[in-house]
């Protein structure tokens, strides 16, 4: 396996380094997994391309010389139902050269296939649209062409992105549409069908309508523009058409004979089509002969009269045209013929008629100097046919003068005495008769019998002009011709009818056979009337909901029952409505989008509806167009998917979940095969074994398993032939780092299942739990010992179950028995002193509310005979990840005796107070007399008149001493 790169450590996508011939440079472990996967095993030095299968080779070549050019590509590749991205970033050298390509590998999800198909499929709508269509960042460089923009602009055959117009335009070009791009870009001006040139890369100059919109990302921010150039040449050439067919028009109309009107013609022509010689020719009444009249070359038109033409062969030649457009070479005679006129030497040239009713009575040649030059044939073609009545015209003042030398009808004046005045030469030639047996003889000779009554009829009333009718003639041959007769104007002062004659043979015969096509038209428009009545009723009765839609508006036009039933609007509710009002919101712009752009196409959209009652329906649209009660309109066939797409919902939340369970879980999902030999495993082998699952694969199961717990394992896994399903007792392996393992294992016997083929082992890592287990039971022993080496009562408190365990101390202090205990808080709660229950429980509160991990407090509860103790609580408040109360650990201790002797101390206290007081207050009183008389004796004995007096106060006042130390002398005793 190829060493591991920088890249490969800082990301764990897979990545490929390539060189500029296209060979692998350097890979990591995870595209080594990818390729083992898609193809084979990938090596260094191996050509990239040849990994990949012929249908793809093509392409990804084309993708990567791309990359070397420095543009990033992109390249999806489908494999075994999964979608696989390569992103390839060209790399540029210290030379700024790009040596190096760096390919990154994404697989999607099922949702990205889905998404990968439509992409497909809107990426073949884009490149069969018939315009141009471009997208530019704000660099000018294209993000996405279409097909006919790639081939005929670039002249590439695949897609290439990154393209700026300075890479396939003249530079002056390519400046001029950069500005105006920026302008649309820096604006938020979009430009809208401007008309515009576009040179392809064959050199072909098309015009066409010109759009380019800003393209807005999800803020509304300008990224870049999306343009549209429709091909409207069909349509330029169409009014160039118009545009020259009025020109020469107006050319016969100021023309003062044919030649001239012509020759102005073949001018016309070599200034539009940009050819350098020209030729005209007109023909002859029988129309046997094209007669050259005038010639252009350059700016210079010349007429040839009739004494001209009989000087040159080529004036009287037969082209014999088939009315087609002929197109000549160098070996060709005409081109040579047209060579001795022109004054230049001619490459090409082509000829075509001038036709009125189907009749060529004109003949142009056009000469170019070009060999290569592109002839317009279409363009020739429409323009001959739409002035050919235009010419026939000005023949008709040409050759009035001669009419009846010239012209192709039957004209005759016949006298009213029955005799032939006059013919023209048509005349003569259609019926075979001399100028002189015509005249010679009462023309009823020539009219066929079943006619004479009726000819003689229309002779005797004739007083007014525009009479005409059908009667047969006889040809000198015997034959019979059916002629249509129009009688011009009656002379009553000539005793002269003027008779123009056609030969309608033909149509009469077309007529005959028309008839017949008549009648069989009728039993198809039957047979067409039937079909619709059965197609009405198919649409009617037909399972599926459809509608027609009109085709502007998407106004309901008709629905059958099924969309009535499905959606639950009435049939006139729906001819109130547009399709639109069915539509989902979020979907108006999209939708509206691919309308606009199929509207005379068939297209297939999958959306979703609402009902009448606002329920939410998944279904796919195929709407086609038509014509219905003569009115542009749209027929949609509509069929409910909802359960399919909800199935599909459920599938893909179904493998999501199925691979959040094996694919990313903790527990190791293994397949093994009768020998215990690993086929597969789940990513988590890395987690319990430390080797990924292509190390692990091939190796035994039992190999791994700790020699204390192999016996165990082996005669567990003996019961597999009784049961398909078992779980194995608990064992330990060794991981790759050499650290045993605590394992559980399910084991399946799928070996029948075609799908699976193996054993599958389910196993779970519960080393933490057998660590966490072994120190419970050594914090369980160790709280044992403690509580029963202690006088103590150790309570713990589950405060969400409302349970307390307590040790054998309870019993002893309170005298209850182990069954009297109580084992929730309000029987403990019961046993607090009333006088000290709403301190207790409101310091409880408080531990709980505050989180308080330690409380003191002191407080009496009763004993089973009715006494209260004394007592220490101790609390500890245990609580769980969120810092919620979970439990109390609390340790009462009995501190009656306690709480006695310090009652006592402080009883004595308050007696040794009150003698001290006593002593302070009571004692003073006596002996402050005492003092204050012995003052007087002191220091007034010389004044003092009374001194006995003042001794007896004195003696009093001891004796008043004595008595109180006397007293306190016994409270003194009684207290000690």
């Amino acid at each position: 396996m190829n060493e591991e790169t920088v890249a490969s450590k800082v990301t764990p996508h897979p990545v490929i380094s390539l060189d500029r011939d296209l060979k692998v440079i350097t890979f990591n472990r995870e595209a080594e997994n990818y390729f083992y996967k898609l193809f084979a095993e990938i090596s260094c030095s191996a050509c990239f391309i040849s990994l990949f299968p012929e249908s793809e080779k093509a392409c990804l070549h084309h993708k990567l010389l791309c990359a070397l050019q420095g543009r990033i590509q992109t390249f999806d590749y489908f494999h075994r139902e999964k979608i696989f991205r390569f992103l390839i970033t060209p790399v540029p050298d210290d030379s700024l050269k790009y040596s190096r390509l760096i390919i990154g590998i994404e697989q999607t999800s099922v949702l990205d296939k889905t998404v990968f198909k439509e992409q497909k499929m809107l990426r073949a709508i884009i490149d069969n649209i018939p315009d141009y269509i471009f997208v530019k960042d704000r660099e000018h460089k294209s993000i996405l062409t279409n097909r006919k923009f790639y081939q005929n602009i670039l002249g590439k055959d695949l897609e290439e992105t990154g393209n700026t117009p300075y890479d396939y335009l003249e530079h002056q070009k390519a400046e001029e549409i950069v500005a105006d791009n920026e302008r649309v870009m820096n604006s938020g001006v979009s430009v809208i069908n401007r008309p515009d040139v576009v040179f392809t890369k064959r050199g072909r100059e098309e015009r066409v309508l010109l759009t380019k919109v800003p393209l807005l990302d999800a803020k509304n921010n300008i990224t870049g523009l999306v343009g549209i150039a429709r091909d409207i040449t069909a349509n330029y050439n169409q009014q160039r058409k118009q545009e020259l067919v009025l020109q020469i028009i107006k050319a016969f109309g100021e023309s003062e004979n044919l030649a001239e009107a012509l020759g102005v013609v073949i001018s016309l022509f070599c200034k539009e089509l940009s050819y350098d010689y020209a030729e005209a020719y007109k023909s002859n009444l029988s129309q046997d002969l094209f007669i050259k009249v005038a010639t252009c070359q350059g700016d210079s038109v010349t007429f040839i009269g009739v004494n001209d033409c009989k000087k040159e062969n080529i004036a009287y030649s037969k082209f014999k045209p088939d009315n087609s457009i002929k197109i000549y070479q160098k070996t060709d005679k005409e081109l040579k013929n047209l060579n001795q006129n022109a004054k230049t030497e001619l490459k090409t040239a082509v000829g075509f008629p001038i036709l009125y009713k189907e009749s060529p009575i004109a003949f142009i040649c056009l000469g170019s100097r070009k060999e290569d030059k592109e002839v317009q044939a279409d363009f020739i073609e429409a323009v001959s046919l739409q002035i050919g009545a235009a010419i026939q015209s000005k023949r008709s003042q040409d050759q009035f003068n001669d009419f009846f030398k010239y012209s192709l009808n039957l004209i005759a004046v016949f006298g009213m005495d029955g005799f032939i005045k006059l013919t023209n030469p048509s005349f003569e030639d259609k019926f075979g008769f001399s100028e002189g047996e015509l005249l010679s003889v009462p023309f009823t000779e020539f009219i066929h019998h079943d006619d004479l009554a009726k000819v003689q009829d229309a002779i005797q009333n004739f007083s007014v002009g525009d009479s005409e009718f059908e009667i047969r003639c006889r040809r000198k041959d015997g034959r019979y011709l059916w002629i249509s007769w129009r009688f011009s104007r009656f002379f009553e002062d000539e005793n002269a009818v003027y008779a123009f004659g056609t030969d309608i043979t033909p149509i009469k015969q077309m007529n005959a056979e028309l008839s017949s096509q008549i009648l069989q038209r009728k039993k198809i428009q039957r047979n067409l009337e039937i079909s619709e009545e059965n197609y009405r009723k198919l649409f009617e009765n037909s399972p599926l909901p459809m509608w027609v839609l009109d085709r502007k508006e998407l106004k309901f036009l008709s629905v059958n029952k099924a969309a009535v039933n499905l959606y639950g609007y009435s049939e006139d509710e729906f001819k109130a409505m547009t399709v639109r009002d069915l539509w989902a919101p979020g979907q108006e712009r999209r939708l509206s989008k691919l309308v606009n752009e199929n509207r005379e196409v068939l297209f297939t959209v999958k959306t979703k509806h609402l009902t009448k009652e606002g329920q939410e329906l998944f279904v796919s649209v195929k709407s086609s167009p038509l014509i219905f009660n003569g009115q542009k309109a749209r027929v949609s066939h509509v069929n409910d998917i909802t359960a399919m797409v909800k199935a599909e919902e459920k599938l893909l939340h179904s493998e999501q979940r199925f691979k959040a369970l094996v694919q990313e879980g903790s527990d190791l999902i293994s397949i093994v095969d009768k020998n215990f030999k690993y086929l597969y495993n789940s990513p988590a082998t890395d987690a319990v074994f430390g080797m990924n699952s292509k190390e692990l694969n091939g190796s035994c199961f039992l190999k791994f398993i700790h020699q204390d717990d192999l016996k165990n394992v082996k005669a567990a896994l003996q019961k597999l032939s009784l049961s398909s399903r078992l779980q194995l007792p608990s064992y330990r392996i060794r991981n790759q780092a050499g650290e045993w393992r605590w394992i559980e294992t399910i084991v399946t016997d799928l070996s029948e299942d075609p799908s699976v083929g193996g054993v599958v082992l389910n196993s779970r890592d519960i080393t933490e739990f057998v660590e966490q287990e072994r120190r419970v039971i050594q914090s369980l022993e160790r709280y044992d010992i403690v509580s029963k080496a202690t006088s103590d009562i150790i309570t713990d408190h589950d405060l969400e179950k409302d349970v307390v365990v307590v040790n054998e101390a309870a019993s002893k202090m309170l005298g209850y028995s182990p069954e009297e205990v109580g084992i929730n808080g309000a029987w403990w709660d019961d046993k607090i002193h009333p006088e000290d229950f709403q301190e207790v429980k409101s310091l409880a509160n408080k531990m709980r509310k505050d989180g308080l991990r330690q409380l003191s407090t002191e407080y009496r509860i009763r004993c089973s005979d009715g006494s209260y103790k004394h007592i220490l609580d101790r609390s500890y408040l245990l609580t769980d990840d969120h810092n919620q109360p979970k439990r109390i650990i609390g340790s009462m201790q009995d501190i009656t005796d306690r709480k006695q002797h310090l009652l006592a101390i402080k009883d004595h206290n308050e007696r040794l107070k009150e003698i001290a007081w006593t002593q302070s207050h009571v004692v003073r009183a006596p002996l402050a007399k005492v003092m204050g008389l012995v003052d007087l004796l002191l220091n007034y004995r010389n004044n003092l008149e009374d001194s006995d007096e003042i001794l007896e106060n004195i003696l009093s006042s001891s004796r008043e001493l004595d008595s109180i130390i006397r007293k306190i002398s016994i409270e003194t005793e009684k207290e000690l």
